[in-house]
């Protein structure tokens, strides 16, 4: 019993002796503990391949860019000290749609690891959670619990009221706002001839972000175009919501005014000259209802009045089944105007919507659009093209095959004319008040046409395309000219060829466009918006120049110096009639130049 209570004795004076000493002290090091984390990732293709030069936004639970980065060769991005949060991260990478994911929560003392896999049509973000090599052992952890200088303090505080300081921080009114203004000129026209838009003058454009959610841009002319009688005027506002819906996401909206107070100038007699107005608004919308499935649709309408009032309403949708990872099959379907919307968003349209001013420039190509117009027998008409086009692409390696066929039927068409038109009915004719060029009505036509193409990326900055077809077009008659020729609107397959030209210099920012185009002599082949392949056959020798200035006068922003040379070498120019003095024009020449200030 002794020594049963000497062991008893013993065991108490030890853990007396643990009560009355003093804890020994713990270093800063030992008694830290972390209060952020880590957003790492890696960014690939769908067949595993790292994509460089991606860029991945990050944002707060507002909607807010809060930093950005590019990946490196090896597709991997950092951002690192991220207070404990959700976020939301947006990954972009030219020639794949954007990535996005919502909800991704960064914990303390862990790294938060992307997997970001981009696709033509789908792409996707995985997420899991490490805890870095450094983190804390089950030892350590004992340690922290243990340490008085880690022991929570608990006291009560008052309610806090529901306007106090501690409620969430509201997003900005305006965020990403820029501008532009742009002053050109030379020889273009009012008409739509195929590719060209027409000339308003001076223009103005603003992009803004409203909450962190509501895309708004605005564009808008001056009035000051290279008449000054022709008191050329119009306003553009694309609006447009942010949505992460995967199925459906908010539709983009666009309303169009434009008014010309010189329109007309066969009514040079008049005393009050007739004023054109036109009034436009289109819907574009999409939807991934399927995994390889991917939707675009939407309506336009037009109002015209000029003289008399006339209208049309442009319904249009394009389907894009994904066969594989490098192949896609489209379908076009549009009946009215031209599917403006449709080659806007697509792939063509890629290298404009990169640049620092991409949206602006979208914003702007819209205000230009000019409905295709015409006089038939003295009444304005809006001409009607109810368009069926299927296309096929693939992809191997540097190389993109593009095979397009299209079949359409033309209500009111409408040719490019200009010289002697005392040779034409003039009721057939209109013209723009602010070129020498008329529109002569042509009637409806039917006709067919198709054209494959190869695309050879020689660099990351050089593209070259060569494409050739058969299309349907007009025979011309040069012996009998228009007037009582009934052979003129014989409609056949004509041969086209083109090639085209896409460069930048990333030192300059230089970007640099040229192409050239072929048709069969003697004929007139209207052009055709093709939307399922980027490669088009544009008449004659065009080139196109987009040069960055370097700051001058203290002035915010950055200048670039534009041009854009069409049929620089005025083929395609039909002469009609014995004498030649009336030309049938396949595509207008046209030369301009000018300078854009984007702040």
């Amino acid at each position: 019993m002794q020594s049963g209570n000497a062991g008893i004795k013993f065991a108490a004076t030890i853990v007396l002796a643990g009560f009355l000493c003093p804890a020994a002290p713990v270093r800063a090091a030992e008694a830290w503990f972390p209060v952020t984390g880590n957003l790492i990732g890696s960014v690939v293709d769908a067949a595993g391949g790292p994509q460089m030069g991606a860029t991945v936004q990050l944002l707060n639970r507002y909607e807010k860019v809060l930093a950005k980065a590019i990946t490196a060769a090896d597709g991997r991005f950092v951002f690192s000290g991220l207070p404990s949060d959700s976020y939301s991260v947006r990954v972009s990478q030219p020639s794949f749609l954007p990535a996005f994911r919502d909800h991704i929560a960064v914990k303390p003392g862990s790294d938060s690891v992307l997997r970001i896999h981009l696709a033509t049509l789908f792409s996707n973000i995985q997420v899991s959670y490490k805890v870095p090599s450094g983190a804390m052992t089950n030892d350590w952890k004992w340690v922290l619990r243990t340490s008085a200088a880690t022991r929570p303090v608990t006291r009560y505080l008052p309610e806090l009221k529901p306007n106090s300081g501690a409620s969430k921080t509201k997003p900005q009114i305006f965020s990403d706002t820029h501008a532009m203004l742009r002053l050109d000129g030379g020889d273009a026209g009012a008409f739509d001839s195929g590719w060209a838009t027409g000339d308003l003058g001076p223009i103005f454009a603003l992009s803004t972000n409203l909450y962190g959610k509501n895309q708004v841009r605005i564009a808008g002319s001056l009035g000051q175009a290279a008449d000054p009688n022709a008191g050329l005027r119009g306003l553009v506002a694309v609006y447009q919501r942010d949505s992460q819906n995967a199925l459906a996401g908010s539709p983009e909206v666009t309303l169009s005014v434009s008014q010309f107070n010189h329109f007309g100038a066969q009514f040079a007699g008049a005393e009050q000259m007739p004023t054109l107005r036109v009034a436009g608004l289109s819907i574009y919308q999409v939807a991934d209802p399927l995994d390889n499935l991917h939707l675009e649709y939407g309506v336009s309408g037009e109002s015209v009045n000029y003289l008399q009032s006339s209208a049309r309403v442009s319904p249009f949708a394009r389907a894009t089944i994904t066969l594989s990872p490098d192949s896609e099959l489209m379908a076009v379907f549009s009946d009215g105007g031209r599917p403006d919307e449709l080659a806007t968003h697509s792939a063509r349209q890629t290298d404009a919507a990169l640049s620092p001013a991409g949206d602006l420039v979208n914003a702007v190509n819209a205000l230009e659009r000019i409905p295709q117009l015409s006089n038939n027998n003295g009444r304005l008409v809006l001409q009607r093209t109810q368009n069926y086009e299927l296309g096929f692409n693939r992809r191997a390696g540097s190389r993109t095959f593009a095979f397009s066929g299209f079949y359409e039927h033309v209500w009111d068409g409408q040719v490019n004319v200009s010289g002697d038109l005392s040779q034409v009915d003039p009721r057939n004719l209109l013209l723009d008040g602010t070129s020498k060029m008329a529109a002569l009505s042509v009637g409806g036509y039917t006709r067919t046409g198709y054209v494959g193409s190869v695309t050879q990326r020689i660099t990351d900055h050089i593209d070259f395309g060569v494409a050739a077809g058969r299309m349907g077009g007009f025979l011309g008659d040069p012996e009998h000219g228009l007037a009582g020729n009934t052979d003129f609107l014989r409609m056949g397959l004509h041969d086209v060829a083109g090639a085209n030209l896409r460069a930048s210099i990333p030192a300059s920012g230089t970007r640099i466009t040229a192409g050239y185009g072929w048709v069969d002599a003697g004929s007139v082949v209207p052009m055709h918006m093709f939307t399922t392949q980027a490669n088009v056959v544009s008449p004659g020798l065009n080139f196109g120049l987009q040069q960055p200035l370097p700051q001058m006068f203290g002035l915010p922003g950055h200048l670039t110096i534009t041009a854009d040379l069409r049929n620089l070498l005025a083929q395609g120019y039909i002469p009609m009639g014995g004498d030649g003095q009336l030309l049938i024009v396949q595509a207008p020449r046209a030369i301009r130049g000018g300078l854009n200030l984007t702040f």
